[in-house]
């Protein structure tokens, strides 16, 4: 199975409401939760109350359209209103994901992540420095499971 690692903050994690969009079932998409993969159900990342619809699922979808008869992984890491400086190299965040997608790779191959992320560094000139973090972080994932950006 392949696996794509879903980060970033609360767009990413999922805000839309779950009753304005039809659901997607599709027993080729996976989802790792509780330190297994079972068949994909919206919410994927449970961040907060609030948890609803993100872009990883239509994702998954559309990827499960164009490789027919394979399966995808979803790794969801996402943390809603997290900035660029929790998703350091050496964050608790980034670490996580990090753990999770070891975890995951026991059973498939990461071929992508899945990034969104910024209106938590819109604002007082964080967007100066945001692009260099951003290139830090990819950067040493890539390093980590040999995926290049």
């Amino acid at each position: 199975m392949k696996s794509i690692l879903i980060i970033g903050q609360s767009n990413m994690a999922g805000r839309g409401f779950i009753k304005d969009v039809p659901p997607i079932y599709n027993e080729h998409i996976n989802m790792l939760r509780n330190g297994r993969w079972q068949m994909m159900a919206e919410p994927l990342n449970f961040d907060r109350p609030v948890s609803g619809i993100g872009p990883a699922a239509s994702f998954a979808q559309l990827w499960t359209e164009d490789h027919h008869g394979q399966s995808i992984g979803i790794i969801p890491c996402a943390e809603g209103g997290s900035s660029i400086d929790e998703w350091a190299i050496d964050g608790l965040l980034t670490r996580h994901a990090i753990s999770e997608a070891k975890f995951a790779m026991e059973t498939s191959e990461i071929i992508g992540i899945l990034w969104h992320q910024g209106e938590s560094d819109s604002y007082r000139e964080r967007y100066r420095t945001y692009e260099d973090k951003l290139l830090s972080l990819f950067n040493h994932l890539s390093q980590f499971h040999n995926c290049s950006f």
